[in-house]
């Protein structure tokens, strides 16, 4: 079976910064959704996430080709869903010179699956930094995460906000800006992922949670990375903020039923037939 990612063009967003990319889900669902990773450059480089297993070939190519394996220092592990840890033993043993970052609950959770080497990790907790020679990175969780484990990045020196699952949307097709969309689907789609990530935003309380997202507008992001979305620039910025602030007002997300399934298999064998 064919993988079902489809690379697509590494993204420059920063200054030493990148954004492997994949996209997952095209001519099948009825929209597309990004798989993507980073890349910090620099005197210590950092692989930021290690995609899906099933995209492993392309997925290395277009790492490799940024940097070189035995340049690595850092592995960062935003958090333990298989869509971040898929390449993870992979890199571990193509970067000799890499120190795996997570965080404990991460480890414990991956420990019924693989035994990670504990001398080669070091474990960051929410608000603590990775100074480097060049750059402070520092923890921040997300005000959504689908993980207990998630923890995004935040680079001091460039604004670049590695948001996990959070800040993302589906496409209706490949675009490099949300500008690209038609007019007003990027909203409601990135509503929509968002409730799905996280079903529990019905029950929290509106103020508390407010009080997460000012945390990271207090950062003054400059652009967001994120593993299922769309990157984000300046004043794309403040309005995935604004749309983030109206989770808890929304209705439930509504789980694709029985007749969203026989509609891919309809497709599926439509270009099967074809």
């Amino acid at each position: 079976m064919d993988s079902p990612f489809r690379p697509l063009e590494t993204q420059h967003i920063a200054p030493e910064t990148h954004v492997i990319r994949q996209l997952a889900g095209e001519g099948v669902a009825p929209v597309a959704v990004h798989v993507n990773s980073m890349v910090i450059t620099g005197k210590e480089p950092v692989i930021v996430d290690t995609g899906a297993a099933l995209a492993r070939p392309s997925w290395l190519e277009h790492v490799f080709e940024v940097v070189e394996p035995d340049d690595v220092r850092w592995i960062y592990l935003s958090h333990d869903d298989i869509d971040h840890t898929g390449n993870l033993l992979e890199v571990l043993d193509r970067c000799p010179n890499a120190t795996l970052v997570t965080n404990w609950f991460s480890v414990e959770r991956m420990s019924a699956e693989v035994m990670l080497p504990m001398d080669r990790m070091r474990w960051l907790n929410d608000g603590e930094s990775l100074v480097t020679a060049d750059r402070e990175l520092v923890a921040v969780t997300p005000p959504v995460f689908d993980s207990p484990t998630t923890r995004g990045l935040f680079d001091t020196s460039t604004g670049v906000y590695w948001a996990a699952d959070a800040m993302g949307s589906p496409v209706t097709h490949e675009v490099a800006d949300i500008a690209d969309l038609e007019p007003g689907f990027f909203s409601e789609a990135f509503i929509g992922q968002h409730l799905m990530v996280s079903p529990w935003m019905q029950w929290v309380d509106p103020a508390k949670y407010e009080l997460a997202i000012d945390r990271l507008r207090a950062l003054r992001i400059s652009t967001v990375a994120s593993c299922h979305g769309v990157t984000l620039h300046d004043k794309q910025v403040d309005l995935a903020f604004d749309l983030l602030a109206e989770l808890p007002c929304r209705r439930p997300y509504e789980w694709p039923g029985q007749a969203v399934l026989e509609e891919i298999h309809q497709t599926m064998a439509a270009a099967v037939a074809a």
